[in-house]
């Protein structure tokens, strides 16, 4: 298990401060030693202070290893359940304001690509046309333009392509490993893959999306805005 960090800075404080404890008893009996040696027979050389200092910075080093293995053997046997919970970052709570903001831009999310589709087609237009009050040939004169003008702006912005290359009606194979979302089997579906039948619908995927930038400010139920001519 990796130390943390509590027990690195354990380790980094008791060091020093065990360095600073075997100094401070090293000083003392330093001290003693010298007052003893001018008094005694034998004259105090400087070698008796090497082993004094090596002594005590050995037995610093000894009582730190000693602690530090301590510490890391009861934090490391210590149940996860008592060991104290780890901060985890709470994120910050929505604002009414935030989470209007938000939904709206939802919305506007949604309404986009229609709004995209009026302006240069004018698609809602013509689905909101009661038709009944045209004759056929009236009718298949607006559909030509307005489904030109969509068609453009549908290969402009998403480049649509087929997701199955054959022809509907055709007899294809499905093989073991499809993607389900992109190939919906229908009729008398047995067995595991691979399947055999026919191609109903070639569905549709897209190869790249460029939608307009979306205006953050925009009134999100707005679709196309009306168009009042001043005189």
């Amino acid at each position: 298990m990796k130390p943390s960090s509590v027990q690195k800075s354990f380790a980094r404080r008791s060091f020093f401060q065990s360095l600073l404890f075997s100094m401070f008893l090293f000083a003392i009996v330093a001290c003693f030693h010298w007052q003893s040696g001018q008094a005694g027979p034998r004259p105090l050389i400087i070698m008796d202070y090497v082993y004094l200092f090596a002594f005590f910075f050995l037995y610093g080093i000894l009582q730190w290893l000693f602690q530090k293995n301590t510490l890391f053997k009861i934090l490391n046997a210590q149940p996860a359940s008592e060991r104290p919970p780890q901060k985890t970052r709470v994120p910050a709570q929505e604002t009414e304001v935030d989470r209007s903001k938000r939904k709206n831009h939802e919305k506007r999310l949604f309404v986009h690509l229609f709004a995209v589709l009026q302006r240069e087609g004018r698609l809602m237009d013509f689905l909101q046309e009661n038709l009944s009050l045209y004759q056929d040939a009236q009718i298949g004169a607006a559909v030509r333009s307005i489904h030109e003008n969509c068609r453009h702006t549908v290969n402009r912005y998403l480049s649509p392509e087929p997701i199955m290359k054959q022809g509907e009606g055709e007899t294809v194979e499905i093989a073991a490993g499809f993607d389900p979302h992109a190939v919906k089997l229908v009729g008398n579906v047995v067995g595991q893959p691979p399947f055999t039948g026919v191609l109903r619908h070639r569905g549709w995927q897209l190869r790249t999306v460029s939608l307009p930038d979306l205006a953050e400010t925009e009134n999100p139920n707005i679709i196309a805005p009306a168009e009042v001519e001043i005189r």
